[in-house]
């Protein structure tokens, strides 16, 4: 991160900010000169404020490239490093959105297969800790690392994405558990069963499997033995 005065540091970006916008601008806030006609030139100056956190800055002149120069393959690459600075800003649904779209434009690109599995991380990050609280991002995760395994299964990131999936899938199944819980100790056991047996199919291979297992043969439960679960 940049440090010094906080004062200075904000007159810095207001006046690179300047300089971006400004018609004809041919320096960029590094000091170095850039062609604002050549898209390489300015997708150089926006990796340099990356590097250096200037991540509104950058996404100024990332997007600039992808309006001026959309035929040119720096559009492509600005559009994926856009998802990028968003997911730097911790801004994890923006992100995934972005990774999403680019994946979906670019079905081919040597690309997709990381955008796929951020697409994945950006929705894991956007997910709330507590179990209680709306797991749809968790969901969307969970179907984006799924998607790349699919797809992907000889990439580099295959295993990671599999223990991704273990996780989400333990997580999910938690709140699951929960549910029924609520419903067993209440004496809803109409409503907790099919909630102990949801477990026992969607997610056998999770560690609440084997207490909604338990459960359901406390309960005496009809189904479980009708089916001839072990």
């Amino acid at each position: 991160m940049q440090s010094g005065n906080p004062w200075r540091l904000g007159l810095h970006l207001i006046l690179c900010l300047s300089l971006i916008l400004a018609a004809g601008s041919v320096v960029g806030c590094s000091g170095k000169a850039v062609n604002e006609d050549d898209p390489q030139s300015v997708y150089e100056d926006a990796e340099d404020d990356i590097e250096n956190d200037r991540y509104l800055i950058a996404l100024e002149k990332l997007r600039k490239i992808r309006h001026k120069f959309p035929y040119s393959k720096f559009s492509s690459k600005a559009q994926l490093r856009i998802a990028d600075v968003l997911y730097l800003q911790e801004s994890f649904a923006e992100a995934a959105q972005a990774y999403e779209s680019f994946r979906d434009l670019h079905p081919k690109h040597d690309d997709t297969p990381y955008a796929t599995f951020r697409v994945g991380e950006s929705y894991a990050m956007d997910a709330p800790e507590n179990i209680a609280r709306d797991l749809t991002s968790d969901f969307r995760a969970l179907d984006a690392f799924q998607e790349f395994t699919r797809k992907y299964p000889n990439d580099k990131r295959s295993e990671e994405a599999k223990g991704r999936i273990q996780t989400l899938r333990n997580k999910v199944a938690s709140k699951e558990f929960e549910i029924a819980e609520f419903y067993r100790v209440r004496d809803f056991p109409g409503s907790a069963g099919p909630r102990y047996r949801k477990i026992l199919d969607l997610y056998p291979d999770t560690t609440w499997a084997k207490e909604a297992k338990a459960r359901l043969a406390e309960s005496g439960d009809t189904q479980q033995k009708k089916e001839g679960r072990k």
